[in-house]
């Protein structure tokens, strides 16, 4: 039991480390940072001493905050991007709680000059690889069909790669799709797009704030390898009843927010639905294709309850649907499809004193998709999905003025289902039936991190985390001879421990402040992952499979290195930063050679093989935070590969996200009081796949020669969108805009795929292949979408 007594031993010396340095008397100054027209928490918000250079410290997602200082007299500074400045004396000779109210920054037809020292949170925070997206940014770029996207916009960060052109599934430092936690209040999503990924789930107008975090991970986050994306729900307005929408080119939404009881209880709920079905149906009920055959919508709802200044209570939850049908005109096939994912979020937060709090939350995440189609008479069912229950108690404790804690303990229970389903021949006859049992597993983790400030310039962040999972039956082992017989078995009942895996993944992190501007930052991360998606696609579709460890399937390990060089100009005015990365990654999942799905009742782990990858690369960062004109600059210079023992004759090929170049310039400018305009470019090296290279025929058949895995680059994209904003006059209780945008602007037609043609006629010596591409928005796409806010 090796693992136990080194993390226990771990715990005990970080906690006798908490102790304080000195015999200098501190006090904590702890409270909550509030939007001043909402009361809604705002996450990240920095709140710092300027008479300090250190500590300070960010708010959570509920927006609380707490540090300790020693005794005496300073000045008081809370700053969040697209706020006005705090700023407040204080003489700190106890302990003292101080709510801050802080009101979204306003303009006027004249100049209006604000002058105040800015601290920089990029530079003297340990993270790495950490960004705060606050809506109300995201919300002026332009998008596709006038749809706000957080993931969209999290594609143009440095260091993330999108899935392909006008599609949501992002890429982090060479991981992989289902290497990204995404967490919604906690909960996970398994798969965050509609319609085929070209759309997020995410509402955002339910949305309060959201952070990546693609460095140094904190312990509290665990299960991925690459990156957490963390979105936070609005809490509700507890100041007075509101109601905020849009209606755009394919979808409308509408939210309705306002207090149950004054100062204590608040409710928010928001949906949105497409009805391009509904709209266009009527004129087409009569053609041969019927209608529109899709449609997607999502349901956000969140209650909060304030018990006391101590305690606080929230449920929260999401429930979203795509639907559609698939018909041939003559009738012979016919298709329904559905996916889509479900959470649901219980939260009590409890203060103990001003350096301790605890959050306990029981989650429910579930994600279905069904495939049903009828050919010729042939019925048959796919189904695939994840259920997962989930418990957690974290808690956050500042025992001094150099220690910040957060410890915790985190359980999950894991039902999938990778693949099930059946066939029914004309005659109602079952056959091809898949018997393929679900899956389960526990998985179990518990962690501890201090961020220790050493001296006023030396910062380390330190953190261990355990996990453990278990696969439980019921459950059959089988064993193959070379003739893919089965041998031999053996059979696990309801509930008994097939196969059980742990991990010590830790978690290091250092932060030298050069000066007040500049600072140097490493870190180190290992880290397990035990569940994998599987896919045949260059595109995280919703056919591709989740898959947990088990006695067939190993866990997914990563260990990651990172150096980074952060600078902040001008009283953060702009902030920069240079990180350099190298990842190495361990039973990485593929299919093996010449897979193809199909009814089976061979559980799909047989399918697969095992190899690694590695990634490394550089990421340059430019932002500028403040004033009429912002907006960013982010390149990355990568590779990314893998090398499987069973594939590409073992030799390393790269993998289908390796892109060694990809830029992105982003932009927002306030022109007047009334509009604001707003722009992307983004470049890419072309993603690689895999193609056939000749054509034969052997005894009447065609065959086709592949080359050598992923050796084939599609052609580089690049992409140009823009937007304008026009706010409308102001009215006393309605507030409008217009946004109008035109997404690919001078018509580039990016590759979505490439398929093989045939030159020249069949049979015929003259037979040639040519790669032809295929794109999905080859011209300029104008939108425009009205907003709305009433209250």
């Amino acid at each position: 039991m090796p693992h136990y007594s080194f993390f226990f031993l771990y715990i005990l010396l970080m906690l006798l480390a908490a102790a304080p340095v000195s015999a200098q008397t501190s006090y904590t100054l702890s409270g909550r940072v509030v939007d001043a027209g909402t009361g809604e928490g705002l996450a990240g918000a920095l709140v710092a001493l300027k008479e300090r250079i250190s500590p300070g410290t960010t708010t959570d997602a509920s927006g609380r905050y707490s540090f300790s200082v020693p005794a005496g007299a300073y000045t008081l500074v809370v700053q969040y991007i697209g706020y006005s400045t705090f700023e407040q004396k204080l003489q700190l000779s106890q302990n003292r709680r101080l709510n801050i109210s802080l009101a979204p920054v306003t303009y006027d037809v004249q100049e209006v000059e604000v002058i105040a020292e800015r601290q920089q949170p990029l530079t003297q925070t340990p993270a790495m690889g950490q960004l705060e997206l606050p809506m109300e940014t995201i919300k002026t770029l332009p998008v596709l069909f006038g749809e706000v996207d957080i993931l969209k916009t999290v594609q143009l960060l440095p260091g993330v790669q999108s899935g392909g052109e006008g599609n949501t599934g992002f890429y982090v430092r060479g991981g992989g799709a289902d290497q990204n936690l995404v967490l919604l209040d906690k909960a996970t999503v398994y798969n965050p797009g509609h319609l085929f990924n070209f759309f997020s789930v995410f509402n955002s107008d339910a949305i309060e704030n959201t952070t990546l975090i693609k460095g140094s991970m904190p312990a509290r986050y665990g299960g991925r390898l690459s990156s957490v994306l963390e979105i936070e729900s609005k809490d509700g307005d507890k100041n007075g009843f509101r109601a905020d929408g849009g209606i755009g080119l394919i979808a409308s939404r509408l939210t309705v927010q306002g207090p149950l009881l004054e100062d204590k209880a608040a409710f928010i709920f928001s949906g949105r639905r497409t009805y391009i079905d509904a709209l266009f149906n009527p004129f087409l009920k009569n053609t041969e294709q019927g209608g529109v055959p899709y449609r997607f919508y999502d349901l956000n709802g969140k209650l909060q309850y304030l018990l006391s200044e101590q305690d606080e209570l929230s449920l929260s939850g999401y429930y979203g649907r795509d639907v559609g049908k698939l018909k041939l005109s003559d009738g012979r096939f016919a298709a329904d499809f559905f996916w889509g994912n479900a959470t649901a979020t219980a939260r009590w937060r409890h203060r103990f004193n001003d350096n301790l709090y605890m959050d306990v939350s029981g989650v429910l995440s579930n994600y279905a998709f069904q495939f049903s189609w009828d050919y010729g008479g042939y019925k048959t069912l796919l189904q695939t999905g994840v259920r997962d229950y989930a418990a957690n108690i974290d808690f956050d404790y500042t025992p001094s003025v150099r220690h910040h804690l957060q410890y915790g303990v985190q359980y999950t229970y894991h039902t999938l289902r990778p693949r099930t389903g059946e066939a029914e021949g004309e005659a109602g006859e079952l056959f091809g039936t898949n018997r393929v049992l679900p899956k389960y597993g526990h998985e179990t983790a518990v962690y501890i991190s201090d961020d220790w400030n050493v001296t006023d310039k030396l910062l380390l962040s330190l953190g261990l985390r355990n996990s453990y999972f278990t696969q439980v039956g019921p459950f059959s082992y089988y064993r193959f001879n070379e003739n893919q017989l089965v041998t031999d078995s053996t059979s696990y009942g309801n509930g008994d421990a097939v196969k059980t895996y742990t991990a010590l993944e830790p978690r290091a992190s250092v932060r030298y402040l050069l000066s007040e501007q500049a600072s140097i930052k490493a870190g180190f991360t290992k880290s397990a992952q035990y569940l994998h998606l599987v896919s045949n696609a260059f595109t995280t579709l919703p056919l591709d499979v989740w898959v947990p460890s088990s006695a067939i399937v190993k866990p997914q390990r990563a260990t990651q290195y990172a150096l980074g060089y952060f600078q902040s100009i001008d009283n953060n005015q702009y902030e920069g930063s240079v990180e350099v990365y190298y990842k190495e990654l361990q039973n990485q999942l593929e299919y093996r050679e010449g897979f193809a799905p199909g009814p089976s009742n061979r559980d799909l782990e047989y399918e697969f093989v095992r190899g690694s990858g590695m990634s490394y690369g550089a990421e340059f960062f430019l932002r500028k935070n403040y004033g009429d004109l912002q907006g960013w600059v982010g390149y990355t210079l990568s590779k990314t590969t893998r090398r499987f023992p069973d594939l590409n004759n073992g030799e390393v090929f790269p993998a289908r996200y390796d892109r060694r170049h990809d830029l992105s310039l982003v932009g927002s400018y306030r022109y007047n009081n009334r509009w604001t305009f707003g722009g992307t470019f983004v470049f890419g090296t072309g993603q690689a796949t895999t193609l056939p290279e000749r054509r034969y025929y052997l005894e009447g058949t065609v065959n086709y020669q592949y080359g050598d895995r992923n050796s084939f680059r599609m052609q580089p994209t690049h992409r140009l969108d823009l937007s304008a904003t026009l706010e409308g006059k102001a009215r006393e209780h309605i507030q409008s805009s217009w946004t109008f945008s035109i997404y690919n602007v001078y018509g580039r037609r990016n590759p979505f795929l490439y398929y093989v043609d045939n030159e020249g006629s069949p049979g015929s010596q003259n037979v040639q292949l040519q790669a032809k591409k295929v794109s999905i928005i080859p011209f300029p796409l104008p939108s425009v979408t009205w907003n709305f806010s009433w209250k």
